[in-house]
């Protein structure tokens, strides 16, 4: 595997093209980062794996003049589901009675140890999945109880996906869902962790406030600013 920050190493003062907008005093000075020019995967192995997999990286850093210097770094993914996920927006419009409203899940997390909020999320099962647009119309009926609507993607088709975090393979994908209804079954078919699971429907500004409060996990709160910019363009919020 090998990386390019060929855009991101831009001398100083120069325009950075990678990210329009971007200015490039935002970039650390290349020249006392010699080893960002190139970078090599030489080696993942696997030192632990259940649900999630642990990885020692090793990457192996060129410079210019051809200095190589090898690091090691923990990586984590979930090779079942090809290292993706999906995250749903569930959008319901305003009524005569209510004000317009969002789907999250209340749910016991693992890492803080503490019950968080999340829009529905799910790893993508090629066993069951063509698309993530497949797995987060099952794990929007499976978390939140909620079918049809209009789906919206938010990232173009042939984008690889939003990584998770710094140190992680996953990657995911979010979705806004307009006006999904209830599902008419009445109840979820759900894993044994997800029993914890409590869906509500909350307000845009209290949405506003659980993430200004730190309590909506992260692939939730990018999903969530793609989904506004989206209704705001519609005039539906």
């Amino acid at each position: 595997m090998r990386g390019a920050r060929t855009a991101l190493a831009a001398a100083p003062g120069s325009a950075l093209t990678a990210v329009e907008g971007l200015s490039s005093s935002a970039v650390d000075n290349a020249e006392a980062h010699p080893w960002h020019e190139r970078f090599d995967v030489t080696e993942d192995r696997v030192i632990y794996k259940r649900y999630i997999t642990v990885y020692d990286r090793a990457v192996e850093f060129t410079s210019d003049s051809g200095q190589a210097h090898t690091l090691h770094y923990d990586v984590v993914g979930h090779p079942q589901c090809h290292y993706q996920f999906s995250c749903s927006f569930p959008f319901h419009p305003a009524t005569a009675t209510t004000p317009a409203q969002v789907t999250v899940v209340h749910e016991y997390a693992q890492g803080p140890n503490a019950l968080m909020y999340s829009l529905p999320c799910g790893g993508y099962d090629p066993r069951k999945h063509t698309s993530l647009r497949e797995c987060a119309i099952a794990e929007m009926r499976e978390e939140a109880m909620l079918v049809g609507g209009e789906v919206v993607d938010l990232l173009p088709e042939d984008h690889p996906g939003q990584s998770e975090l710094k140190w992680s393979r996953n990657k995911f994908k979010p979705f806004l869902f307009i006006d999904p209804q209830p599902d008419p079954s009445g109840h979820a078919a759900r894993d044994a962790e997800e029993h914890t699971i409590e869906v509500l429907r909350i307000t845009i500004p209290e949405l506003h406030r659980l993430i200004h409060s730190g309590q909506l996990m992260l692939p939730s709160v990018y999903a969530a600013f793609l989904s506004l910019e989206v209704l705001k363009a519609r005039g539906l919020i």
